[in-house]
């Protein structure tokens, strides 16, 4: 049957009294406040897909197949909406939003044939976007013979010229006539499969979002685009026209969502287990959260618990305070700290994983680059930090990563933002994220009385950057040997036996147990992370905080010669971890118990990396990279060594300058170490050999 133009015409109306009714029954106190607020304020009414579906599901239908002519519809009923005061809603649109999950994807996770030109939500990280730019929406064509104008509606394709003047239907030459054309902001919107769902580097997509829409996002945020899905024809030589067609989408809403909150299917049953888990009825929380992380390694309970709190950070909604805080595990090779920093990339909402072999300061931070996404014009791309705001950054090798891009560490770790100048394009970009990183030593086992910025080439402006560093030390012991060697065998023979579906031995069920299952863990974490910023519970905690660290800092004594035990940096390290504990009991307050626990933390930190040969503790092994005595040692050397020289005519016997050190009561080995150290730095020479010395500049 021919449909007359009447037929269309009463449908039309039938579809736009349907809106009318559906704005009525659902929208009446939205619509009033848009008309309280257009077009200044406001210019759009959100319409959520489940009232469309309530309200009518074959009506949803329509819409979802044909989307852009139900919208023209919908903004039509906006037009004729009686209104109690005089405004009119001419401009107004009209965006639908919170599709169900069949009709919500990632970038690439779509057939492109089978769902062109329908309406769905695109979720993803803006991976990067163009500056607002002026966009033609109806051009004005003027006829150079008689001077009609034409207008000609135009899209995101190829811009569109008449075939005929209207006033003299010849085929022009026509000239745009920018007066009379219509135009509206525009911007594109490149989106990438969030990292922890992407397989490879991740799919993409472009987004083309026009007027309100524009200005809305920035580079690292995890939005949902609810649109129209599009193809665009390739070209290749000369613009022509290949038989590839790529999808785009139309945006016609976005969402901004929390890193958080994407991605995690939440059920009533998981939230009363996490809620019971954070309220300690299976035993104290940090213990149950760290008991169950990495199952598969041995031992450091402690280093476990750090990281279960790095994970959640501290005050992270509240703005100029750093929330989030950051981990270092360093020793010998072998001893579980990539497991521990890869098990901790799993478990995390947001995460990035980086080697510090492959790495660069631009694939950390950003870069600018320049291709077909932004017409050839220059725009910034995401580094590792950006792309994990609000997340995690794990970085494993990180002594093989090179000096200059640990630098470009540097100002993202502190501020939690970085400041960006490239290619003539100025930004500041959020990097609120915690850093989990392990390194090795360069010479195979680390020295806990050796500069750690000679074992791992750090400088101490990136060592200081870390809140609590570990050290990991494998040394031969049979008792703690065997319990390892059991723990390894057990969990990897019960592992084989639960994958072929056979009964554990008791004695492996205990080597593979896991109070809580990595997807409610994820969970925890994740609600915990969302919690609201805690406070002290009472001036009395927060004065007993306070005793706890300044107790800690007279702990060398007040002598002006004492080592320093712990700076102020320390202190706002101290908090972080107390509001991550805080918050992982869902609890609004700080308690004693969470000061007493972060106080521990941070003590066991500074034990591991900040004792001197003498057993004290010396903030300048973190502020520097080596402690007071090291550094007291080595200008001892120089002076004996400079001394030795001027005695035997300018070449020191190195047995003499190594006597004069033990004499004095330094390890011989210490002083070899020392001395080499020189050689090494070309600090001193051996003119004559190796027995032979000559100090000639440095320290």
């Amino acid at each position: 049957m021919t449909t007359t133009n009447s037929d269309h015409a009463a449908e039309t109306t039938e579809l736009v009294d349907l809106f009318l009714e559906l704005y009525r029954d659902y929208y009446r106190e939205e619509i009033g406040t848009l008309a309280q607020h257009y077009p200044q304020e406001q210019t759009a009414l959100n319409i959520d897909h489940d009232d469309l579906y309530r309200f009518d599901p074959d009506f949803r239908d329509d819409y979802l197949a044909n989307p852009e002519e139900m919208r023209e519809y919908a903004e039509e009923a906006l037009r004729l909406y009686d209104l109690p005061v005089d405004v009119n809603l001419g401009q107004a649109h009209a965006r639908v939003h919170n599709l169900p999950d069949d009709k919500t994807h990632f970038p690439g996770e779509f057939s492109p044939t089978a769902e062109a030109g329908e309406y769905r939500t695109i979720r993803g990280d803006v991976l990067v976007s163009t500056d607002t730019y002026s966009k033609i929406e109806r051009a004005a064509f003027e006829c150079k013979r008689c001077g009609t104008l034409t207008h000609i509606p135009q899209t995101d394709g190829d811009f569109q010229e008449p075939h005929e003047c209207q006033g003299c239907e010849r085929q022009g030459p026509f000239r745009v006539n920018f007066d009379q054309s219509e135009f509206v902001d525009g911007e594109t919107i490149q989106l990438q499969t969030p990292p922890e769902v992407a397989t490879g580097t991740g799919r993409t997509l472009q987004v083309f979002v026009e007027g309100d829409l524009t200005d809305r996002v920035e580079m690292g945020d995890r939005i949902a685009v609810s649109g129209v899905l599009h193809l665009n024809q390739q070209t290749e030589g000369r613009n022509k026209g290949t038989g590839k067609f790529e999808p785009y989408l139309e945006g016609h809403h976005i969402e901004i969502e929390e890193a958080t909150q994407a991605d995690l299917d939440i059920d009533a049953d998981t939230k009363a287990r996490v809620d019971e888990l954070a309220n300690g009825a299976e035993g104290d929380p940090l213990t149950v959260a760290a008991e169950s992380f990495a199952t598969e390694v041995y031992g450091y309970l402690t280093e476990k618990k750090a990281l279960i709190l790095a994970l959640i950070g501290g005050a992270t909604n509240t703005p100029d305070i750093r929330g989030k805080f950051h981990v270092l595990l360093i020793g010998d090779p072998s001893t579980s700290k990539s497991i521990l920093i890869n098990r901790a990339n799993d478990v995390a909402v947001r995460a990035i994983a980086v080697s510090g072999q492959q790495s660069s300061s631009a694939g950390l931070v950003s870069t600018a680059t320049q291709g077909e996404f932004s017409d050839g014009r220059w725009t910034l791309s995401p580094g590792a930090f950006v792309k994990a705001n609000e997340g995690v950054v794990t970085i494993d090798e990180l002594d093989d990563m090179a000096p200059e891009d640990r630098k470009a560490m540097l100002e993202p770790m502190a501020n939690q933002q970085v400041n960006v100048s490239k290619a003539g394009i100025n930004a500041t970009l959020s990097t609120q994220t915690a850093v989990m990183a392990a390194a090795n030593p360069k010479y195979s086992r680390f020295d806990p009385y050796e500069p750690l910025d000679e074992q791992f080439g750090f400088d101490s402006n990136l060592l200081s950057r870390f809140d609590l560093v570990f050290t990991f030390k494998d040394r031969p012991d049979q008792d703690n040997d065997e319990a390892v060697g059991d723990h390894v065998t057990q969990y990897r023979d019960a592992k084989v036996r639960e994958h072929r579906g056979e009964e554990i031995p008791e004695a492996q069920q205990e080597a593979i147990a896991q109070p809580v299952d990595d997807d409610t863990l994820q969970v925890w974490l994740a609600l915990a992370n969302r919690q609201p910023d805690p406070v002290y519970e009472s001036d009395a905690v927060r004065e007993k905080l306070r005793d706890s660290f300044v107790t800690l800092r007279g702990a060398n004594g007040y002598a002006e010669d004492a080592e320093v035990p712990v700076t102020f940096r320390k202190l706002p390290g101290v908090e972080r971890v107390a509001r991550a504990h805080a918050k992982l009991e869902f609890s609004p307050v700080i308690t004693d118990r969470h000061a007493e626990q972060a106080m521990e933390l941070v003590g066991q930190s500074l034990q591991d990396y900040q004792k001197t040969e003498d057993g004290t503790l010396d903030a300048d092994i973190s502020e520097s990279g080596e402690s007071k005595t090291q550094r007291d040692r080595k200008k001892q050397l120089v002076d004996v060594l400079q001394a030795k020289q001027a005695d035997h005519g300018g070449e020191a016997p190195r047995e003499a300058v190594v006597e004069a050190m033990t004499e004095d009561g330094h390890e011989a080995a210490r002083v070899e170490q020392d001395i080499q150290a020189l050689l090494d730095n070309g600090r001193a020479i051996e003119p004559s050999g190796p027995g032979s010395l000559k100090y000639i500049g440095g320290y």
